[in-house]
């Protein structure tokens, strides 16, 4: 499935080494971005992450996610696909709380 790989590491060995991991699902991408389109984007900078590429995100931009997690997580309450969008939100929030704690990045690793 193509997607993007949240990864908490401290180098881009650790993270091809690394089995466990946070996924941004393709479809709920896909979802987010069709909701998105007309609001002022205020999720931008996770939907703007290279799907094909490869990104280290450090302290501030793990910040920067966690708030969005926490706008995911209250913004989509509604339908079935809302439910998948909060799962992943949360997965990934708590990835990045672990990064902040463990001192570490997190990599964002498309396919």
């Amino acid at each position: 499935m193509c997607g993007i790989q949240f990864i908490l590491a401290t180098t881009y060995k650790e993270a091809y080494k690394e089995e466990t991991f946070v996924e941004f699902e393709e479809g709920i991408h896909s979802y987010l971005l069709k909701k998105e389109k007309d609001s002022a984007n205020k999720f931008g900078f996770l939907l703007n992450l290279d799907i094909y590429g490869e990104t280290i995100l450090y302290r501030d931009e793990i910040k920067q996610l966690i708030g969005i997690c926490e706008g995911l997580i209250h913004t989509y309450t509604k339908e079935d696909k809302d439910q998948q969008v909060r799962r992943f939100a949360k997965d990934l929030k708590w990835l990045c709380m672990e990064a902040i704690q463990r001192k570490k990045h997190v990599f964002a690793i498309g396919d």
